[in-house]
């Protein structure tokens, strides 16, 4: 705009017209910024091909670690032996970067079915341990199969000892942390009850591992079926079928429902007091965590969920959970879930690392365990507006019932009966910086908008005051000069 070039009329036309547009822009993002943002947040955040959310979903957005402890057995040549508790000592971690991508996507909204590809590194700086390091363990092959002789008539069970005898059982197994957690190791056992095929034993192999075959495998974990969030924001993330179907099967009634997040997509607009579930697919079932605290990260105000005493709940606390009890099997005392059904049947267990928040029984027939509330907890620190995890570390034990069973040579003579603790897997992951600055700058969005439309406002009015002032003493540019060219006119 040129102002020599302009009347007098016509810039009041802009200044007053600017300064107007000005305040109504700045009225509308004071009062009501916060209300388009939420509304906006709503188109942008739900799930779909090339959405916002896509990218930071559809592949790992943050690095995240998985850790394996693994328990050596330092006195197996003891195991008869009643003047010695068996000891064991917690090798590791052995840390691997985990790196995780979607494959196969289904788009049905609201959902959405995957499969998910989990890549392993070796990160030898991030571990205390070498891949070679020799670990003992009791020999859970040889427990399985006793496991499964008790319930039949015992010249079966003798039949079964002599083919454990015959096939390679044992009282321990010595291997390398390398074999346990990926790369497999060859069991007899094992081999000679795959070719059995029976329906009650689906062993496909005559190796196995802890995670063996899960390195750049997209099916180990099954597919998720999962609520995308469109329509409604309060179920996004929420897993609606695992495998194709609503219940996983392993557990009865609820405990075998589907149930929860798998801890990447999380519902929005959480109450303080609500629980939060996480699917696990290794363990076919749901563990609750309950907030415990507010928390500041980063800079950014946070709850803090933890798992609790209820957690692993087998309904001695809550009556609603018993059902995770597993049919003609004892019932674990609180603290230490059966796994048998995810197990193929054999006396598994999970539990929180070292038997934490479990009654003391369980270690009272072994030594070399410790639990530490600060260190054998699961947490997540989760930002409640839009429920985006900020922190989480999440660990779970597995150990094996080691039991005396006159039926059974190896295991006639066992001194004490106890739980062994076989490994703990550990996964860690934090926001990297450009996530939080993100988080960060969409929290802050609302107000930021409201100081925008408050800085407009302010600008409007005033250029609307300095406008009135001008024209009251007359100063417009060029405001003198036009009028004396008016008189000029008007008086030649």
């Amino acid at each position: 705009m040129c102002c020599n070039c302009c009347s007098v009329r016509q810039q009041k036309i802009w200044v007053f017209g600017l300064a107007g547009l000005l305040l109504i822009v700045g009225i509308v993002l004071l009062s009501g910024w916060p209300s388009i943002f939420r509304q906006w947040m709503r188109i942008i955040l739900p799930l779909a091909p090339n959405s916002f959310m896509y990218n930071n979903w559809v592949t790992t957005p943050t690095p995240i670690y998985t850790s394996f402890y693994l328990f050596n057995w330092t006195n197996p040549h003891d195991l008869n032996n009643t003047n010695v508790k068996p000891n064991f000592d917690q090798i590791g971690p052995y840390t691997f970067s985990d790196y995780k991508v979607k494959e196969d996507l289904l788009w049905e909204q609201p959902e959405v079915t995957y499969y998910g590809r989990r890549t392993f590194h070796f990160m030898p700086e991030l571990s205390r341990g070498r891949l070679d390091d020799v670990i003992i363990t009791p020999p859970f092959p040889t427990l399985t199969a006793a496991r499964y002789a008790r319930q039949y008539h015992r010249l079966l069970r003798r039949i079964i000892n002599f083919a454990v005898n015959r096939e390679g059982g044992g009282t321990f197994m010595k291997y390398t942390a390398g074999e346990w957690i990926f790369d497999g190791i060859y069991d007899r056992l094992i081999d000679f009850a795959g070719k059995l095929h029976s329906p009650l034993i689906p062993i496909n192999s005559d190796h196995f591992a802890w995670f063996y075959q899960r390195n750049n495998s997209k099916t180990a974990e099954g597919n998720y079926t999962i609520h995308t969030g469109q329509g409604d924001l309060r179920q996004m993330g929420e897993l609606q079928m695992w495998n194709g179907t609503t219940h996983t099967g392993y557990y009865q009634g609820e405990c075998g429902r589907v149930n929860g997040s798998t801890g990447e997509l999380w519902a929005q607009d959480r109450q303080y007091d609500e629980t939060i579930s996480i699917f696990l697919s290794d363990a076919a079932r749901y563990i609750n965590m309950h907030t415990v605290s507010n928390v500041t990260m980063h800079g950014i105000d946070a709850w803090r969920y933890e798992t609790t005493e209820l957690s692993f709940d087998n309904g001695q606390l809550n009556p609603d959970t018993k059902c995770f009890c597993v049919t003609n099997h004892q019932c674990p005392k609180n603290g230490v879930v059966d796994f048998s059904p995810a197990a193929y049947h054999g006396p598994i267990y999970m539990s929180h690392p070292h038997f934490h928040m479990t009654d003391a029984s369980y270690r009272e027939n072994t030594t070399g365990l410790r639990p530490d509330a600060a260190e054998h907890g699961m947490h997540i620190i989760m930002e409640p507006t839009l429920s985006i995890p900020i922190s989480l570390k999440g660990q779970v034990m597995i150990s094996v019932l080691v039991s005396r069973d006159e039926e059974i040579d190896y295991l006639k003579d066992v001194a004490f009966d106890h739980y062994a603790p076989l490994f703990v897997v550990q996964m860690r992951a934090e926001l990297d910086d450009r996530l939080l600055s993100l988080v960060k700058l969409a929290l802050n969005a609302a107000q930021i908008g409201q100081f925008v439309g408050l800085g407009l406002l302010l600008i409007g009015l005033a250029m609307l005051i300095g406008g009135v002032i001008v024209t009251k003493k007359h100063q417009w540019h060029n405001e003198s000069q036009m009028k004396q060219n008016d008189e000029v006119n008007l008086h030649p």
